[in-house]
C-alpha cells in the first residue's frame, strides 16, 4: 500500500509535508541556548548557554555537558594514574573570548582496577565568556568547538572527536538579559565549584625517605571532627590508587597521602581540591581549592 501512496502523491506535495516534519523536530532538538548533541560511542556531548542573546561588554557561561553510558567515564583536569582530561578547541567569532575550563567537583572512579578520577553519569564542564564592548557583534553568534575525550571502563579508548556548534543572538542594546531553560542548572552548577581555602590554615611537607605527603591543619574547617577526607592531587605527585589516611593528634589533624610511583622533581607546592564532611553530618560533601607551600 505504501508504495502506491508514493506513486499517488505528487512530489511538490511530498517534500512540503517532509518540511513540516523536519520544521517542528529541529524546533524540538535544538532550542535556544544548545547544540545539537553527537555521540562518540560511549559518550554523547553538546553546549549550553546560560543566554541566547548577548551585547557589548558581556560575560556569560558555557557549559559543555557529557552523558556517560552507564559504567563508561571521563576524566577530570588531572585523571589521577592514568587518563587524559577532556579537551575543547574553541573557534570564536571576533570580539568573543573564552577562558580555561572550569571543572566540576572531581568523582573517583573504576578504570579496570585503579582508581582514577573523573565523572560518570552526566558531568557539566563550564567555560566564562567575554564579548569586547569595543568591537560589534555580528546577528548571529556561532561558537564552534572541537571537543576530545579519553573513555574508560574496564578499558580505555581514544576519542575520535566531535564538532559541536552553538548559536547565539546579538542583542539589541535596549532588550533585557535572555536566560535560557539551562540558566539555573548552569547557575547551580557554578555554585558547586570550590573555593580556596582560608590562608595559613594548612602546613604541608614531603617525607621523602617515607614516600609520603603529609597536610596538616588544626581547626579546619570547624571546630569538631570530620570524616571522608579526601585530597584530588593537580601536579601528579600523589598517587590515586593508594588509600590516604587520616590522623586526629594533639596538634590537630593529619592527612598521609603516597607519593605516585611515576612522580619526578621535588615539588615545592601542594595543590589540589580537598573534600569532607562533618563526623555524624547527613550533608553533601564541603570542598576546597588548596594551594599550599611544602616545607
Amino acid at each position: 500500500m505504501t508504495h502506491i501512496l508514493k506513486k499517488l502523491i505528487p512530489l511538490p506535495f511530498s517534500l512540503f509535508i517532509l518540511l513540516g516534519s523536519l520544521e517542528g523536530t529541529c524546533g524540538e532538538l535544538l532550542p535556544k541556548g544548545a547544540s545539537l548533541p553527537q555521540r562518540d560511542r560511549h559518550v554523547e556531548a553538546r553546549l549550553l548557554s546560560n543566554r541566547s542573546d548577548i551585547g557589548p561588554g558581556e560575560t556569560w557561561w558555557v557549559a559543555l555537558e557529557l552523558k556517560h553510558d552507564p559504567t563508561w567515564h571521563t576524566y577530570w583536569q588531572n585523571g589521577g594514574d592514568a587518563g587524559v582530561p577532556t579537551l575543547i578547541e574553541w573557534t570564536l567569532p571576533e570580539g568573543i573570548t573564552a577562558g580555561p575550563i572550569q571543572w566540576e567537583i572531581p568523582q573517583i572512579v573504576k578504570m579496570g582496577k585503579l582508581d582514577v578520577y573523573g565523572y560518570e553519569g552526566t558531568c557539566l564542564l563550564l567555560t566564562e565568556f567575554k564579548s569586547d564592548p569595543e568591537v560589534g557583534l555580528e546577528e548571529k553568534l556561532n561558537l564552534k568547538a572541537f571537543i576530545n575525550w579519553m573513555m574508560c571502563s574496564r578499558t580505555c579508548m581514544p576519542g575520535k572527536g566531535v564538532n559541536l556548534q552553538l548559536q547565539l543572538e546579538a542583542k539589541h542594546p535596549k532588550n533585557t538579559l535572555s536566560p535560557t531553560k539551562w540558566s539555573d542548572r548552569i547557575e547551580d552548577a557554578i555554585n558547586r565549584l570550590p573555593g580556596p581555602a582560608p590562608k595559613n590554615m594548612f602546613a604541608a611537607k614531603l617525607d621523602l625517605p617515607a614516600k609520603m605527603f603529609r597536610l596538616n591543619w588544626e581547626t579546619f574547617p570547624l571546630t569538631g571532627e570530620v570524616e571522608d577526607v579526601y585530597f584530588f592531587d593537580l601536579t601528579e605527585q600523589i598517587t590515586s590508587n593508594e588509600p590516604q589516611t587520616l590522623e586526629q593528634n594533639e596538634d590537630g589533624w593529619q592527612l598521609s597521602l603516597p607519593r605516585a610511583s611515576y612522580a619526578s622533581g621535588i615539588p615545592t607546592r601542594m595543590k589540589g581540591w580537598l573534600r569532607w564532611k562533618m563526623a555524624g553530618a547527613d550533608q553533601a560533601f564541603q570542598w576546597a581549592q588548596l594551594d599550599v607551600p611544602l616545607n
